[in-house]
């Protein structure tokens, strides 16, 4: 909030420009009342004047009006280079408002919302204070921001090539479900010692225009080859006590004008080997225009990279115009939402319609969805609900000083640990009895995979302790020589086919004595609000081979498990009986028959009613007829685990 000569803070202002003085003086009034101070103005004229002299911390502009129409107006504020945050507020259909917000921001204006007419006072509201909870935000942070030419020359970017005034930030993207840590975008910077921060939209085409942009390109990825090599070294990982960044990826921008150069894609995987960073780890993002602009040459090139191992990323996807046989011509394994339609999720209809058909173009292709501006929890629940893979935005973090990501990692890890510890408490399953639903999967899964233990782990604090336990004695085991908390590193299967030979694992205790491990698979089990609170596991004392299919059979069986824990924190049971309810039991059966027809194994269903439930109820009370169920429920519980 700003404060006046005295130090004394004044209210945010919030100015408005409509001509229909009902509406205006509602709004201030429902502004006034929040302890906003407004003011309301029908004069496009007067509006102009009052932005330069009173200076208002948020505008709210109506479309439609006889003067001068709200698109004039923002044409014209956004001339004027108008700082304040803007609410659009008209009458008209939601497609011409959102339609009003993208020109409103390609103009460089900062949009906080927009809302139809007529609108409640606490949607109003809930924009006003959306608006001053944005806060100030810097010229290098702010996608949003619009940046006023700077006066750099193409010698004073020689200048910074050379003197190496370039730097580079990282932006952390993580998985729409668990918020597990995947990578990092490396972004170029460049602090200019007198003209100061000079933004990408700057310097990159100043770079492609004067034949720059090779040289550009192969400083940056020197730079964050470099970073990788050291934040996945031993010692880093000492330092935040996880291996998972041993195996982070690592996005770098790559030039449409640089496809054709050859010799900096053989420079670039050069560099990979000398740092012995494995090219699967990199991921080349490529604009939708720039790969498009000559396909034949995109198809060539980019086919040659991912024969060498990169990943290939088309980024701000959604604001080109390439076509459906392009797009699948080309060997991409990433597709990036532009922020553009992820900023305004919340608000616009067609945003959100853009997203979907992206995330499930993604899926069909066989490609990981990355949405990128994700700057809120609305919109990445949004995500999650969608099955978008992964998610990139000031919500997770700002682009990070090299120097500061170690310490942001430890952090957010020690909070999402502090998340995951809550819910697996709220399971209520840690030191109670053995549970026949859980016993009967790991005998399943035993039988299954021919293996002398499974078990059902429970990654509590400082311990690791098992719910369901085939063929082993012991109930838990400390926590860090568990291989189960290394599985919740990561999100994927974790299969160790010979211990003997793991740089990790070779002299872990449960290795060099009882039970003398030489073959490890775990699934990581999830609740469904993401959080990994254990896993499936297979172990047993000769090494082997797990191939794709058994991956599948673990993860079908897992997903059975993840079902029984669901159950545990809900009323997926019925009281009178103990059996599962009806909806419990579809989602039960369904697992079941997937591993059946996944095994090509026969699979009966058994079925029993009490056609006399009603009379029996009806003449000897329902306590008769409860017993009678809970004898039947008995009876068939026998059989079941018999």
């Amino acid at each position: 909030m700003k404060t006046d000569s005295a130090g004394k803070e004044k209210p945010p202002r919030l100015l408005i420009l409509d001509d229909e003085v009902m509406t205006g003086e509602t709004i201030a009034r429902v502004a006034d009342f929040d302890g906003f101070d407004a003011r309301h103005i029908t004069s496009p004229a007067i509006f102009f004047e009052q932005v330069t002299t009173w200076q208002p911390d948020i505008l709210a502009i109506d479309l439609i009006m006889p003067e001068m129409d709200g698109v004039e107006v923002m044409a014209e504020l956004a001339r004027r280079g108008c700082q304040p945050r803007l609410i659009i507020t008209s009458g008209v259909g939601s497609r011409v408002l959102d339609a009003a917000a993208r020109s409103a921001r390609e103009h460089g204006l900062d949009i906080v919302g927009v809302i139809a007419k007529p609108f409640s006072a606490s949607s109003l509201r809930e924009l006003l204070h959306k608006a001053m909870e944005r806060g100030e935000v810097t010229a290098e942070d702010s996608p949003g921001e619009r940046y006023l030419p700077q006066e750099a020359s193409v010698e004073d970017l020689k200048q910074a090539l050379t003197l190496d005034q370039i730097h580079l930030a990282y932006q952390p993207k993580v998985r729409c479900r668990t918020g597990t840590l995947v990578g990092f975008e490396a972004l170029a910077r460049w602090q200019h010692p007198q003209l100061g921060f000079i933004p990408p939209d700057v310097f990159i085409p100043l770079a492609e225009t004067h034949g720059l942009i090779d040289r550009l390109t192969l400083q940056v990825i020197e730079k964050a080859l470099d970073w990788l090599a050291e934040i996945s070294s031993e010692a880093t990982v000492r330092r935040v006590g996880q291996h998972v960044l041993q195996d982070i990826l690592l996005s770098l921008n790559i030039s449409a004008r640089s496809l054709g150069n050859v010799a900096l894609f053989d420079a670039i995987l050069q560099r990979c080997r000398e740092r012995d960073i494995a090219p699967q780890r990199i991921v080349l993002e490529l604009t939708e225009t720039g790969a498009m602009q000559d396909a034949t040459t995109s198809l060539a090139t980019l086919t040659r990279l991912r024969l060498q191992g990169f990943q290939l990323s088309i980024d701000d996807f959604g604001t080109g115009y390439s076509s459906m046989v392009q797009l699948v011509r080309l060997p991409f394994t990433e597709i990036k939402i532009d922020k553009r339609f992820v900023m305004t999720a919340n608000d616009s209809e067609e945003s959100r319609a853009v997203i979907r058909s992206v995330v499930e173009l993604g899926r069909s292709l066989g490609l990981n969805t990355t949405a990128e501006g994700v700057e809120d929890g609305e919109t990445l629940n949004y995500l999650n609900d969608l099955q978008c893979d992964l998610a990139q935005g000031y919500l997770i973090a700002r682009p990070l000083p090299p120097d500061e990501v170690p310490d942001w990692f430890i952090i957010r890890e020690s909070q999402r640990e502090e998340r995951r510890l809550v819910a697996l408490s709220g399971l209520g399953l840690l030191d109670t009895p053995a549970e026949a639903r859980f016993d009967r999967l790991t005998r399943l899964a035993r039988r299954l995979f021919g293996v002398s233990t499974v078990l059902i782990s429970l990654m509590d604090r400082d311990r690791q302790w098992f719910k369901s336990r085939q063929g082993l004695d012991i109930t838990e085991t400390s926590r860090d020589i568990a291989f189960c908390h290394k599985t919740l590193e990561g999100d994927q299967l974790m299969v160790v086919s010979d211990t003997h030979a793991h740089p990790l694992f070779h002299d872990y205790p449960g290795v060099t004595g009882t039970p003398f491990i030489r073959f490890y698979a775990g699934r990581p089990l999830y609740l469904r609000s993401g959080e990994k609170v254990g896993t499936l596991c297979l172990v047993d004392p000769a090494p082997r081979a797990f191939g794709e299919e058994d991956a599948k059979l673990l993860d079908d069986l897992a997903s059975m498990v993840e079902n029984e824990l669901a159950l545990s924190s809900s009323d997926g049971y019925d009281l009178h009986t103990g059996l599962l309810t009806q909806t419990s039991f579809r989602e039960q059966a369904e697992a079941v028959c997937q591993v059946c027809r996944r095994l090509g194994l026969p699979m009966a269903l058994v079925s029993a009613r009490l056609e006399e439930l009603p009379v029996i109820n009806k003449r000897f009370g329902r306590d008769s007829g409860d017993r009678q169920l809970w004898d039947l429920a008995h009876l068939m519980t026998e059989v079941a685990e018999a």
